[in-house]
Order: structure tokens, then C-alpha cells, then sequence
């Protein structure tokens, strides 16, 4: 069971970036294979917290809060982009010494890890995609995300941010997001932008780009991600493997924890 499983919930580190302070945790041997892994849209460090000390013994794991995200500061070109929020990544990685790494995207980190090792081929030595977003609306959105961009303005408006924010915490709550109560309009704002910067049309030339090892995973009975998403993403990208639970739901990273960190390590020899 997912219970019996070791959780690491390390105090973050910060780098200071021009925006402000990114938060990242980093464990493991610092001269082992690195992994950076990207969490979706809402997330943290805090949603790889089962997957880390699978790997941790002998793979250096470093999770970042995206920008605007857990105790990172946000960024507009990273909140706005995903070639921003790659951009982050990649400071990140030069800060640390990274001349070469893997990286895994979750949910919506899909698009942004799939976008930074379209534009980094020397730099990533293993792309995975967990659970991740592909070329086209997924159910958990249930809109194109363009539309989170002009929906993400009501929050500023007097007389709608409380009705927005009410219509916004329920879709979190039917989602299962955790702490959903504790947000506020500020932050749903800033989700909302950042859901708009996914561009499936960027995605899909990154997918046709030569592009590292990659592996993807997703389970059959995540409620966010229906499976064609990932049967898209397999087909546009046939030399990648796939790794598909019947179930696992949408957070693969944790419930199928395990498996999946034995299948990065074979992404990722010493």
C-alpha cells in the first residue's frame, strides 16, 4: 500500500533568480545520475515525496516549485511560458553544476520537461512523462486553455473574484487537489495563467524533435488524464517506452512509486 511507503519531506533550498527565490529540494549522492522533476498545475516539491527515497540511494533527486508554486516566487515569463518555466529549470541545473540530466514532468510539468529537452538535446540525458498533458484538452481541464487566461482576470474584479473563487475551489475539490481551502483568488489567478501558457501546437513540434531516452507512463483509470492522451503521445513519439498500470489513478509518481523508480533507473544508469 501506498501508506507503508518512506515519504521525504526535506526543507527546501533557495536559489535567487532576477524574480526572486526558487525553491528546490536536492538529495541523493551529489555525483550520482540527476533527475529534476517538474510537478504539474497546482503542485509542489511535495508531489514527489513517495518517489524520492526510491531513487535517493543511488540517483541524485532534485525537486523544484515551479515559479509561483510552494515557496517559489513567481515569475510572469515563467508563469506566462512554458519555454520560461524550462528556462527556470535550466538556471536551476547551472546553478548546481548540472552538465547533464534527466528530467521528469508530472500532469502539466509534462509540457514543461517535454518543451526543455526539445531545446536542450545536449543537456538531457532522459526525458519521462508521467501522467503528463499531450497535444490536445484533457478532461481535467474541460476547456482549451486559452480560455484560463481570460477567466484568470474575473479574479481581479470586485464583484466576481468571490463568485469565481467559490466556482474555482469546487473544480479543485472535485479534481482532489489538497488545501484547496486555504487558497484564495490570488492564487487561483495565478493557476489559471499558467494553465494558459500550454500550447499543444508547441508541444507536439517538441514531441517530433530529436529528443533524449524518453519514457512515458499513465494509468488507465486516471480521472484527469484519459489514457488516448498518452496512446497520442506514444504514437508521436514510437521510440519511447511506455509503462501503463490498469490502475494508479493520476498521481503514478506516488501510487505506482516503486515500479516507475525502476523503470527510471534503466532511463538513467550510473
Amino acid at each position: 500500500m501506498t501508506e507503508a511507503l518512506p515519504t521525504s519531506d526535506l526543507d527546501p533550498q533557495f536559489l535567487q533568480l532576477p524574480h526572486g527565490p526558487l525553491a528546490f529540494v536536492d538529495e541523493g549522492p551529489r555525483d550520482a545520475p540527476a533527475l529534476i522533476t517538474l510537478h504539474g498545475v497546482p503542485g509542489s516539491v511535495r508531489d514527489f515525496r513517495y518517489l524520492a527515497p526510491q531513487l535517493s540511494r543511488d540517483r541524485r533527486i532534485v525537486r523544484v516549485d515551479l515559479p509561483g508554486f510552494g515557496a517559489s516566487a513567481p515569475s510572469r515569463a515563467a508563469i506566462a511560458t512554458l519555454e520560461g518555466r524550462a528556462d527556470v529549470v535550466l538556471a536551476l541545473a547551472d546553478h548546481l553544476g548540472l552538465a547533464r540530466f534527466g528530467v521528469l514532468g508530472h500532469s502539466m510539468g509534462g509540457g514543461t520537461a517535454l518543451i526543455l529537452a526539445a531545446r536542450n538535446p545536449a543537456r538531457i540525458r532522459a526525458l519521462v512523462l508521467a501522467a503528463s498533458i499531450g497535444f490536445r484538452t484533457h478532461r481535467g481541464l474541460g476547456m482549451s486553455p486559452w480560455r484560463f487566461g481570460l477567466l484568470s482576470h474575473a479574479f481581479a474584479i470586485p464583484g466576481l473574484r468571490g463568485v469565481f473563487t467559490d466556482v474555482a475551489r469546487e473544480r479543485y475539490r472535485r479534481n482532489r487537489f489538497p488545501n484547496v481551502e486555504a487558497m484564495g483568488p490570488e492564487l487561483f489567478a495565478r493557476h489559471f495563467r499558467a494553465i494558459a501558457a500550454v500550447d499543444f501546437a508547441a508541444l507536439r513540434r517538441a514531441a517530433a524533435a530529436p529528443l533524449p531516452p524518453t519514457l512515458l507512463a499513465w494509468a488507465n483509470d486516471d480521472r484527469l488524464i484519459e489514457r488516448a492522451i498518452g496512446e497520442e503521445l506514444a504514437r508521436a513519439m514510437p521510440r519511447a517506452r511506455t509503462r501503463v498500470y490498469e490502475e494508479g489513478g493520476h498521481n503514478i509518481q506516488k501510487t505506482q512509486a516503486g515500479d516507475l523508480a525502476a523503470a527510471i533507473r534503466e532511463m538513467l544508469p550510473p
